[in-house]
């Protein structure tokens, strides 16, 4: 089993230190789909530099497109989407399944679901691994009892 250190940053410079301190990926929010709408979130600009440097350093960036849905919300997903794509990124966690969806419909983005679908039990991981997730981040009320019993009888990363 391989481990990966996924570090948060909230601005270019702490993406920077987190990869040069060992990081094999950062997680960041961009400035749409992100829950932390008052962050100081990462325009594209911003995402693009942040991929070409962590690239450079053999990391990855994933980004967080963790906003709970509503209908008005749904009209520039694909775009943006896109665009994080043409701007490097190699992930995008959520929790939304439309947006997880999106991301394997019409990217070739890893999707991975957020701790915030709050996934507790084998169903549920057998569930993303069958609509194709690439990795299902468990609820933190999860037990490592209970952690290692789901890694036991699933193929989906975790």
């Amino acid at each position: 089993m391989k481990y990966e250190l996924l570090a948060p940053a909230g601005d270019l410079e702490k993406l920077k230190v987190a990869i040069m301190y060992g990081a094999d990926a950062v997680f960041i929010g961009g400035l749409k789909f992100s829950l932390r709408s008052r962050a100081s979130n990462f325009t594209l600009s911003d995402i693009k530099e942040g991929c070409e440097f962590a690239h450079k350093h053999n990391a990855k960036i994933h980004v967080t497109c963790n906003i709970v849905m509503h209908n008005l919300d749904v009209d520039d997903v694909i775009e943006y989407l896109k665009a994080l794509e043409d701007c490097g990124v190699d992930c995008i966690i959520a929790s939304s399944l439309y947006i997880l969806r999106m991301v394997k419909k019409y990217t070739k983005m890893e999707a991975h679901v957020s701790t915030q679908a709050s996934t507790t039990n084998q169903e549920a991981v057998n569930l993303f691994d069958s609509i194709g997730m690439d990795r299902c981040v468990l609820s933190r009320e999860l037990s490592l009892d209970e952690i290692d019993e789901i890694r036991k009888n699933t193929k989906i990363d975790l």
